[in-house]
This record gives structure tokens, sequence and C-alpha cells, in this order.
């Protein structure tokens, strides 16, 4: 089924917007950029289909407001069936508990951050938890696939990329993270913003060769947009060049003084 893209660069950040839709299926920025308290913005996003959600990396507790006002534009919020986490830092996770409190999602993350539900007050985690195994999942959702891609290490152990076959955009998690100078929804200058990811990758992935795995598993896909976690969206013209910077970048014990 033919799908509308609505990437470009000058989207607000501040704002939500569809980044793809057709009859079935939506993808959606939640407008989570610039609205935290500190210096660690959260990329966060809704995939809906045939009217029920997924919900891409929440964000902390103090944006849970604007994420449920936004998300109320485009579905009820109790018609989110997975909230998914990929890890368990709480810029990512912080509004976790909120969530469950107004849904009955499932929380898809990593099997080894299931023990750390407790902490965030849940009791019977086997009705809360959809733990993912190390080698990845294909979860069937509504007229799509999400297909959980290992990214061991990056900068998580138990760390996954998400792939939509429908709207074919990759959801890399802290792969592609960036500290640009101020909040940008799309990357326009590729070259300027390889320069605002270098030294958190440095600083934040262990090993070129947990890259080069992930790159091995990533390259084969069709892949229309890249969508990280925090910094900006990669734009399918400039998926090559991330790529290659990933593949020679050196970091973490490779880099250490």
């Amino acid at each position: 089924m033919d799908g509308e893209y609505f990437i470009k660069p000058g989207l607000d950040p501040k704002k939500d917007h569809i980044l793809y839709r057709d009859k079935e299926h939506k993808v959606i920025y939640l407008g989570t950029l610039g609205s935290g308290k500190g210096d660690v913005d959260v990329i966060s996003y809704l995939i809906v289909n045939k009217g029920r959600g997924f919900l891409v990396d929440p964000g902390g507790y103090n944006i849970f407001p604007k994420v449920l006002s936004n998300i109320s534009k485009y579905i009820n919020p109790k018609n989110i069936d997975y909230i998914y986490m990929c890890h368990q830092d709480p810029d990512v996770a912080g509004s976790v508990p909120l969530w469950r409190s107004i849904t009955n999602a499932k929380l898809v993350t990593s099997w080894l951050w299931i023990r750390f539900l407790p902490h965030f007050g849940f009791e019977d985690v086997d009705t809360v938890a959809y733990p993912l195994p190390d080698e990845g999942e294909t979860l069937k959702f509504g007229s799509t696939t999400l297909e959980f891609i290992p990214a061991h290490f990056l900068h998580s152990p138990g760390h996954f990329s998400i792939y939509d076959r429908r709207s074919k955009f990759l959801f890399t998690g802290d792969i592609g993270i960036a500290l640009p100078e101020k909040p940008i929804l799309v990357v326009e200058d590729i070259e300027k913003h390889i320069e605002a990811m270098r030294p958190i990758h440095e600083r934040l992935m262990p090993t070129s060769l947990a890259i080069k795995n992930w790159l091995n598993r990533v390259r084969g896909l069709d892949i229309e947009a890249i969508l990280p976690q925090h910094g900006g969206i990669i734009q399918k013209k400039d998926v090559p060049k991330f790529f290659r910077f990933l593949d020679s970048l050196k970091c973490g014990v490779e880099v250490m003084k």
C-alpha cells in the first residue's frame, strides 16, 4: 500500500508531526525535543496501526503530560498496546509507571531489564513484561511487522533497533544520537551533524566491533529514514554517510587515555 512521507528539514521540534501515513498506518513524532528539564532530550515516537498504538521510548516523568496530550490527537491512549524501552535509563523510561496507570500496555524490552521492573513499582512482572530474547524477534502488529534487531552494547548490553516494515523506518535508540547546539528534528547538514554525533558515540559505544556487528545486520534493509532517540532524524539520502561514519569510528576502550 502506497504511503506518504513527511520528513523534511525545518519541522518544528517542539510540535508533534506525522512522519509517515497510509490508510492503516502512521508514524508520529511526539514533539518531545526541548520539552525536558536538563540537557538530555528524548525523541519519542508513536506507531499507529488500525487504531492501536506502539509507543517507542516514552521519555521521562516531566514530559509525560505533553506526550499524553499529543498522543490523544491520534488515538485514545488506552489503545496503546505496547511500550518499548530500549534501556532502563530514566530519560527513556521514567514515565513508564504513569503510562501503565492509564493503559494495559505490555512493556517491551530486553530480558535483561525485566528484573528492574519491580523498581518501577510493578509487582506482577509477568503480566507487564514482554521480554525480548538476545537474538531478537519479529512482532506482528496489525498490518505491519516490527523487527527487533540486536544492537547489543550500543550503548546498552540489551539494546535493539526496531525496523517497521510498513514505513521502512529504522528506530535506532542510542545509535545515531547527537548533542547539537540547538534542538533539530530532521538533520539538514549531515557532515556537521556527524561532528555532533562523534564525541558521544566515542564515549558511550564500548567498541567498534559491536558497531560493525550491528551494521552487518541492517545494511541490507530498505531504509527510508533513521529515527534515533536523541539528536535528529537522518534522511534516506544521508544513511550511507551515516553508516560510513559508524564503520570507521573508534570508540570506548579503543580511545581510552
